[in-house]
């Protein structure tokens, strides 16, 4: 084999021009491991002062300095305005849901398995009976969900003053979880009406007669299944429809005052035939129905306000 010449000049300079520039280099090589070159860009934390925050070169520099613009960097601020959470709704809640359509098929299941005791019920609150059916008692029996229809009652009022704290309770709203709102104002509910009936049993059995008595629950039980009845589509409308709160009052206070006069001719029928018995009946009925009715509001607002301090310490 023939000796390789020896390089030449050219080659030298090729050979020369090859070899990388250790001065051209931002990171030394160290012995064995590969070179890794960190782009200027990513060597500082540019998200500081905006969205990116970018350094400007030599060249840059240089030009600012002829032209006098001072700067060491562009920030890119970031545009638009922050927007505003959505508030809590009913109809968005899977569990309030749900149970509205429990609520609402066991109430059709309770009213067809007892349509027959309702319908003697009906007329017996306008048709006072003169003499008790045995075929009325076993009816009355059969009548298994009387105090779910009771509760579903509750839960349609727990509801409703649940639009009424969002509205005019917007701190006690926006502090205090949903779920405590909504049963503190069913389980006060439903003690009000336990209440009630036992206030109305004390009292009447002091002053009237058994029978009058039984009379008298039958038809106070009945309004408030009709109470619970004719306020549960109102529900559904401030749920679904965003019912505004100004109908949702009229609606509300027009259901309960026909409830409420209903009650006051039942009970004129039952206790206080004679027309002397007119001041009795108003003494009795502004004692026994009136003024528990304000004392639930109140309670309810206490309630309230009791929930967010408690919230607050």
């Amino acid at each position: 084999m023939k000796p390789l010449p020896p390089p030449s000049a050219t080659d030298t300079l090729h050979t020369d021009a090859l070899q990388p520039d250790s001065a051209c280099l931002p990171l030394p090589c160290t012995d064995g491991q590969p070179l890794f070159v960190e782009p200027t860009l990513l060597q500082g934390d540019y998200w500081a002062g905006g969205l990116i925050r970018v350094e400007k070169s030599d060249l840059a520099l240089a030009l600012d300095s002829v032209t006098g613009i001072k700067g060491q960097a562009t920030v890119l601020q970031p545009g638009g305005m922050a927007g505003d959470p959505m508030p809590y709704q009913f109809k968005t809640d899977n569990f309030v849901t749900i149970t509205l359509l429990v609520s609402f098929f066991l109430v059709v299941w309770v009213i067809s398995r007892s349509r027959h005791f309702l319908q003697s019920q009906v007329k017996d609150f306008f048709h006072q009976r003169h003499h008790e059916s045995l075929f009325a008692e076993r009816t009355q029996n059969e009548l298994r969900g009387q105090l779910f229809l009771i509760f579903q009652t509750c839960f349609v009022l727990g509801i409703l003053y649940f639009d009424f704290a969002q509205e005019r309770q917007p701190q006690v709203f926006a502090q205090v979880s949903p779920y405590k709102l909504l049963g503190l104002g069913v389980g006060i509910c439903c003690l009000h009406y336990l209440l009630k009936i036992g206030l109305y049993s004390f009292v009447n059995t002091i002053f009237f007669t058994r029978q009058q008595s039984a009379n008298w629950n039958d038809a106070y039980l009945l309004s408030v299944l009709g109470l619970g009845l004719a306020l549960l589509p109102v529900a559904l409308l401030v749920i679904y429809f965003n019912l505004a709160f100004t109908h949702l009052a009229w609606l509300f206070f027009c259901a309960l005052l026909i409830d409420k006069i209903l009650l006051l001719y039942k009970c004129h029928r039952i206790f206080f035939k004679s027309p002397v018995g007119l001041v009795h009946l108003f003494l009795y009925f502004c004692t026994l129905e009136i003024v528990p009715l304000l004392i639930l509001l109140h309670v309810l607002v206490y309630a309230n306000t009791l929930l967010l301090t408690n919230q607050i310490v």
